[in-house]
């Protein structure tokens, strides 16, 4: 026995192509919108002003493969199907998009004069078209042609006609194509375009999972255009967050004239109220310098926002509150200059505080900020810095 024979690719194929194709209508369609597989139709599309997208997908891995064809079942098929809801009401041809949808470049047929035709004289020469098949027909889609040819459904299948589109491979309508195609209306930043194609694969395994769970609850399976945004800026903020933002120290050129040139800033002089240590006082201006260039860099490159840097000096403030109102009361019998040394050593040490909800890996990013407020007196070490500093600093 061959187990060859047992296995499906095309039905997997065709299964996996209704799920690239429904994120296609996730990555451009507007807030609110509903897109559902297997629903309405393969793929639906239904806006929230009402207008709606039903889309009938034929993927083929034969290399002779051609859906939509004259003669073919999935063109009689498909035409049938919505001209059925046309009869019946159930949809509104003034707000609906109907598409045939293949991977396979058509050879001349029906289905692309169909998709193609808007004036009367060109939807009644495709009709004429589908007179002649249907006059001798395959037994296997006579049943059909006798449906769609009723002359009771004249008026709606023009009404039809006049809004199908045909798109085949010829369009970008599957593989690199289609998936270039949703990365571009995804609107990927730039720091993540060499992943768009891995960020889409991990899309597809939420949708796929999210379908999945719908099916084994027997319910439609309806996506949210709004979640799925949500799923894919989660992603993105999943990644940016394993990346370093901040470069290693060592990674950062200081200049000894830059160092020298701040030896009389404010902070220093801060940091003259409670240590003598030169090279302490050198390292805490090398710290301020990596951390002013890797602010304007990160600010430039856009991964970091105003926003997130207020929010991180804020975090930073609360923390130095707490330091500097506990240090005096465990330490009351110490030197205030000491006092100030363990708030000073306290609040910038080994502290690395998270930036934009992701950690932080180099201590000068944190320390450099604490030195610059510093600067501007909205931190201090000593326990007296605003009266000691006032004194220093010429009226």
């Amino acid at each position: 026995m061959s187990l060859a024979k047992h296995s499906a690719p095309g039905t997997s194929a065709a299964f996996d192509y209704q799920f690239e194709r429904a994120m296609y209508w996730l990555a451009r369609t507007s807030a609110g919108a509903r897109i559902g597989i297997e629903t309405d139709d393969d793929v639906t599309v239904r806006e929230i002003d009402g207008q709606l997208v039903l889309e009938q997908d034929k993927h083929s891995i034969q290399i002779d493969g051609q859906p939509f064809g004259d003669r073919n079942k999935d063109f009689w098929n498909t035409i049938a199907t919505w001209l059925d809801a046309l009869d019946s009401q159930e949809i509104d041809a003034g707000k609906t998009m109907f598409l045939m949808v293949t991977n396979k470049v058509l050879p001349d047929c029906i289905a692309l004069r169909v998709g193609k035709a808007n004036a009367a004289s060109e939807i009644q020469a495709c009709i004429a078209e589908m007179e002649k098949v249907a006059a001798t027909p395959p037994d296997g889609i006579r049943t059909l042609t006798e449906r769609v040819m009723q002359t009771n459904s004249r008026a709606n299948l023009c009404e039809l006609i006049k809004r199908i589109t045909c798109a085949d491979g010829a369009l970008a309508t599957a593989g690199d194509n289609l998936r270039r195609s949703t990365i571009d209306s995804l609107q990927f930043p730039a720091w993540c375009v060499s992943d768009a194609d891995s960020v889409v694969d991990e899309l597809l395994g939420w949708l796929h999972r999210i379908i999945l769970k719908q099916w084994q609850n027997q319910f439609p399976a309806w996506i949210e255009r709004d979640n799925f945004v949500n799923q894919f800026h989660a992603i993105l903020s999943s990644r940016q967050r394993k990346i370093s933002r901040e470069r290693s120290a060592h990674l950062i050129n200081v200049d000894d004239n830059e160092v020298s040139s701040k030896k009389e800033s404010p902070f220093v002089k801060q940091l003259y109220l409670i240590t003598d240590d030169e090279g302490e006082v050198e390292s805490a201006i090398r710290d301020l310098i990596r951390c002013n260039i890797e602010k304007d860099r990160l600010a430039a490159d856009g991964n970091i926002t105003d926003g997130d840097w207020l929010s991180f000096e804020t975090t930073l403030l609360d923390r130095w509150e707490r330091i500097r109102t506990r240090i005096p009361r465990l330490n009351p019998t110490s030197a205030e200059k000491e006092q100030g040394y363990i708030i000073y050593t306290d609040t910038t040490g080994e502290h690395r505080e998270n930036l934009a909800g992701s950690p932080t890996e180099q201590v000068y990013l944190t320390a450099g900020t604490y030195h610059r407020l510093a600067g501007t007196m909205r931190v201090g070490w000593h326990p007296r810095y605003v009266e000691l500093m006032s004194k220093l600093t010429p009226p």
